[in-house]
């Protein structure tokens, strides 16, 4: 089976990008799932009905988040009720969100969660120790896709050699630079450590860059607003072997949109 995942899809541009060129990659990698980071929709924090809706009806089948999923609070009654939309699942359980999301065609079946990690990030529980209870109750003969949502490479890395050979596929997000470390681990699992963002990379992050280097220059808080020069769409492509469940080529996607 074929994968596609995007990366952090930042505010109206990174939607647009997407949008634009969604049933072109489908076609052209032939892909059985689409799956996307969504946390940073809405201007750049959260999600809400407006902003997935149009994604979803152009082939994204999952949606995967992190710490950002609940800034709108217009959003979050959405949420709630969209079972494709998956929080990190080790934060509260009375946090909106699924926990998990088996995504089925014909007679291919994936199964998507996500987690988010501890270093330098909002409180959370263990991804590790979420991830072993997740596994030891969930339908081991499904491949299992993991978005890893955290700002630490070494624990990105860390997680991606806990979980080889039981998840098919661990991808960071998070930080929306891409790295270049893609591979297929020893047992099976393909992993990145970060997938990178899907909208104006001719910013700091997906803001525009004079913002954010007058707060560095000054230390004064400035009202972030996102930038919409540079779009290009970050994310992978995955090969993996429904028979055996284990990843068999991982290819990264930095693809330059400008009109």
């Amino acid at each position: 089976m074929t994968v596609l995942f995007f990366g952090d899809i930042f505010g109206k541009p990174g939607r647009k990008a997407l949008l634009s060129h969604l049933p072109q990659l489908i076609s052209q990698f032939n892909s059985d799932f689409v799956i996307m980071n969504g946390e940073n929709l809405a201007d750049g924090k959260g999600i809400t009905e407006r902003t997935l809706k149009p994604l979803l009806s152009k082939g994204v089948d999952v949606v995967t988040s992190g710490n950002h999923l609940w800034d709108r609070q217009e959003g979050l009654e959405y949420i709630a009720s969209e079972p494709r939309i998956l929080k990190p699942m080790n934060y509260p359980p009375l946090a909106p969100g699924s926990l998990n999301y088996i995504v089925r065609k014909g007679d291919l079946a994936l199964s998507v969660i996500c987690l988010t990690g501890q270093i330098y990030m909002p409180p959370c529980d263990s991804p590790f120790q979420a991830f072993d209870s997740f596994w030891e109750s969930t339908d081991q003969t499904l491949p299992l896709f993991v978005d890893f949502h955290a700002e630490s490479t070494a624990e990105k890395r860390g997680f991606g050699w806990y979980v080889d050979g039981r998840a098919c596929a661990v991808i960071g997000t998070h930080t929306h630079i891409q790295t270049a470390d893609e591979e297929v681990l020893s047992e099976g699992t393909a992993y990145l450590t970060d997938a990178g963002m899907t909208g104006a990379h001719d910013s700091v992050i997906g803001v525009k860059k004079e913002i954010i280097l007058e707060k560095f220059r000054t230390s004064v808080p400035h009202r972030f607003e996102t930038s919409d020069q540079g779009l290009m769409i970050n994310g992978v492509v995955l090969k993996i072997d429904p028979i055996s469940r284990k990843a068999t080529h991982i290819q990264r996607l930095r693809l330059s949109v400008e009109e």
